[in-house]
């Protein structure tokens, strides 16, 4: 009989623990595959936040190279403004370019209403291309900023010279190009400095002694006068870069 409860007994007991285990193993939360999220959205959570890293540089290293280009395009075209600055006044010093302000118009021709000279008027012909350069040298040193010659504008490679042939005197080359009376000045600077220039110099009366009209006139308006451009060779047109 004894040995029969201690049977039952020990039976129940194991049932008991049984059961408890069972149920303690049942109530334990199972990190298996909990773990194995965790782990993966860790995991992920690395990943874009490397990521995330990656593009912060990427945008830090866009935006340096955005204010770079930024600043090399304003520099850029504050250069490119400059360079067309320079390029207009170079053009403008040189003569290549037309320019247009105040100045004044002398047309020169033979005038028989003159008080010529007749000594002096066989001269002239001979002498008609230092009375142009002299014209002009005056009004250079007088304040002209511009001159052209029956459109022949002069700079510094320009020359006014006589033409001579087998006939004779035949005319007068400026710039290489013959032009024939009557022969017009165009110059744009100060009028009022050219026109006292020209009276102190007297080059009025000296043409009329020669039989040769002389005719100043004044334009004081903003564009005035307008002398053209020059258009013959360039100095150095035919000249390149030695290797040497």
């Amino acid at each position: 009989m004894q040995r029969k409860s201690l049977i039952l007994g020990v039976s129940a007991i194991s049932a008991a623990l049984g059961f408890m285990l069972t149920v303690q193993i049942t109530s334990r939360p199972s990190y298996s595959g909990n773990s194995t999220s965790y782990i993966d959205l860790r995991t992920q959570v690395d990943e874009l936040a490397q990521e995330h890293q990656i593009l912060e540089n990427d945008i830090s290293k866009a935006n340096a190279q955005l204010d770079e280009y930024q600043v090399a395009k304003e520099s850029g075209s504050s250069l490119q403004q400059v360079l067309l600055n320079d390029q207009k006044t170079v053009e403008q010093q040189a003569g290549i370019t037309p320019v247009s302000g105040p100045g004044i118009v002398i047309t020169i021709e033979y005038d028989p209403s003159v008080p010529a000279v007749p000594e002096d008027m066989a001269l002239y012909p001979s002498m008609q291309d230092q009375m142009l350069a002299e014209t002009v040298n005056t009004l250079f040193g007088n304040g002209a900023t511009a001159i052209s010659i029956n459109d022949q504008r002069l700079v510094t490679t320009s020359s006014i010279r006589l033409v001579s042939g087998l006939a004779g005197i035949e005319g007068v080359n400026v710039n290489k190009v013959p032009i024939t009376m009557p022969y017009e000045i165009m110059a744009v600077g100060n009028v009022q400095t050219m026109q006292a220039a020209l009276t102190v110099e007297s080059l009025k009366d000296y043409y009329n002694m020669m039989g040769v009209g002389f005719k100043v006139a004044a334009h004081t308006e903003k564009n005035g006068v307008q002398v053209a451009g020059y258009t013959g060779a360039l100095p150095g047109q035919w000249a390149k870069e030695g290797n040497g």
